[in-house]
């Protein structure tokens, strides 16, 4: 607890657009209440005076692509009771991680050309669970606001913050939605974890699966439905990794034959 008895908190930025930083801002309407509730002590993007720790809770924004992160993580990791992954490349290596299934060298021949000793780039970019215990995930891209609003008030009093173990073929359901497959649609809903309350769907837009695979995911129903729609095996592949890389370490993904 800081001095003024609220939890301590300090928000870090990875790999990433800092989309999830700016969701955080944009609270306008909560942002009072949440100051109440717990004590910013470190953000860099929104403090000029920052603390070194440590933290209560430590909430993460990006994925792990540099050798430097690594250490940097640990050691945020190592100064704070609680560890929170906010958004699709905390919690499971977002867009960025695209670039594991390239050919990493090639790229940075063609950006830098022969000067390459300078970059601190890992192998694979990784979510942040990868090097150290996270105590709770708020996926998305961006973490939705709603949901995070709710976990820094469940994280106060000591509770753990509730994320839907549904898919959001669910959500779509109970919002009375036409479901896009039945119009021929590569939407990602049946193996996409709930929390986000279907929004793209609800807007006509398909779901892209930005939240991450659902507990007990069905690929090889996913893969059927999208192939029958018409989907590539190598469109179906893109659909399934552009979010969450780590799903290719999935043993149910690793039975499908792209």
């Amino acid at each position: 607890m800081g001095k003024s008895g609220k939890p301590t908190v300090g928000i870090f930025g990875f790999t990433g657009c800092a989309g999830c930083q700016l969701n955080i801002l944009n609270l306008e309407d909560y942002l009072l209440d949440i100051l109440g509730l717990v004590d910013i002590t470190t953000w860099v993007m929104a403090k000029s005076e920052n603390s070194p720790g440590p933290w209560d809770i430590a909430i993460v924004e990006g994925s792990i692509a540099k050798e430097s992160e690594i250490e940097r993580i640990k050691k945020i990791r190592e100064n704070s009771g609680l560890l929170v992954a906010i958004g699709a490349c905390a919690t499971h290596g977002g867009l960025p991680a695209m670039r594991n299934v390239l050919d990493v060298e090639a790229m940075q021949e063609i950006v830098y050309g022969e000067k390459t000793e300078h970059l601190d780039v890992l192998e694979k970019i990784m979510p942040v669970s990868h090097y150290v215990k996270v105590d709770a995930e708020l996926p998305g891209c961006p973490m939705d606001k709603n949901e995070f609003v709710e976990a820094v008030k469940a994280i106060a009093i000591g509770k753990t913050p509730f994320v839907p173990n549904y898919s959001v073929c669910y959500e779509c359901k109970i919002r009375e939605n036409a479901c896009l497959i039945n119009e021929d649609k590569f939407c990602m809903g049946p193996v996409t974890q709930a929390g986000c309350d279907a929004l793209c769907p609800t807007n006509g837009a398909v779901c892209e699966g930005c939240r991450g695979p659902v507990a007990q995911v069905n690929w090889g129903a996913e893969f059927k439905i999208l192939k029958e729609l018409g989907a590539t095996p190598e469109e179906i592949k893109r659909r399934f990794l552009k979010y969450c890389p780590s799903t290719a370490e999935m043993p149910a993904f690793k039975e499908l034959t792209f």
